[in-house]
């Protein structure tokens, strides 16, 4: 098993679940070296709540049974076991000693992968979750002519970059311990006209936020040129501003009052 290995397992784990996973302790142990600390200082996994179950392995059946804790005010005298309940098998068993160290876990979630390829990319804007959220905005990339959406589509686990759709566990991977993002990949869609809908069914909620991050990836092309011409011209009024800039391609056919009142944070 590599890291790869752990991390391709981890964001299948999530997509099929649609809902935050907990790994265990003992799934831990099979790991390589290194994994679960590297995993942790990157956010793709935080610490957990201790298990309130757990699988027994005091015979051959491996039941999964609920742990009894006895809480010590000195942590080194807490004391958790599992109590059999097997009718046959209980008298021989008695109490199952469970190691504190087994109760361990650690938790992965869409969120937190998000936040890591948000910053794998360089994006700095604050991510926003909401429950059952089906798109993530993770921020816009610039290209040699405007900027484009970057989303996460939370189901399936794949970015959606310039209406192409890219699995995350095929542009995620680690060069030794080292996790990285297919960059060239991504540059390329980026930079590849978008794909032709023709007469595909898009449901209108999708439209709606289709246009609205269209939409704010135009203004902030506006807010860019914008500070650029500033910088050129100090003097100059808003007004020539959004003239000058309603003549460049970026201005999508937009007027100039129309860009001077979102060209301005």
């Amino acid at each position: 098993m590599t890291f790869n290995d752990v991390l391709v397992g981890l964001i299948g784990h999530l997509r099929a679940e649609n809902k935050p996973v907990m790994v265990g302790w003992d799934t831990v142990q099979h790991w390589p070296e290194g994994v679960l600390e590297t995993f942790l200082q990157l956010g793709l996994l935080v610490r957990a709540s201790a298990a309130q179950s757990i699988e027994c392995h005091a015979c051959d059946n491996h039941c999964f049974m609920d742990v009894i804790a006895h809480a010590h005010a000195d942590p080194a005298l807490t004391r958790a076991f599992i109590v059999c309940d097997d009718a046959d098998m209980q008298s021989q068993m008695g109490r199952v000693t469970i190691p504190l160290v087994r109760l361990q876990q650690w938790q992965a979630s869409v969120k937190q992968l998000a936040q890591v390829i948000a910053d794998l990319l360089g994006l700095s804007d604050k991510i926003v979750f909401t429950a059952n959220q089906p798109v993530i905005k993770l921020g816009m990339l610039k290209t040699a002519k405007e900027r484009r959406w970057v989303t996460l589509n939370s189901s399936g686990l794949s970015l959606e970059i310039n209406q192409h759709t890219l699995p995350i566990d095929e542009l995620l991977y680690f060069d030794g311990q080292q996790l990285v993002i297919d960059q060239s990949r991504i540059d390329f869609f980026l930079n590849t006209e978008p794909l032709s809908t023709g007469k595909k069914y898009t449901p209108s909620t999708t439209k709606r936020e289709a246009s609205k991050l269209n939409t704010l990836a135009m203004y902030q092309d506006w807010q860019d040129e914008y500070l650029r011409l500033k910088k050129k011209h100090p003097n100059n009024s808003n007004t020539w501003f959004a003239a000058k800039i309603s003549k460049m391609d970026i201005a999508k056919g937009k007027n100039a009052e129309t860009i001077r009142k979102n060209m301005v944070k």
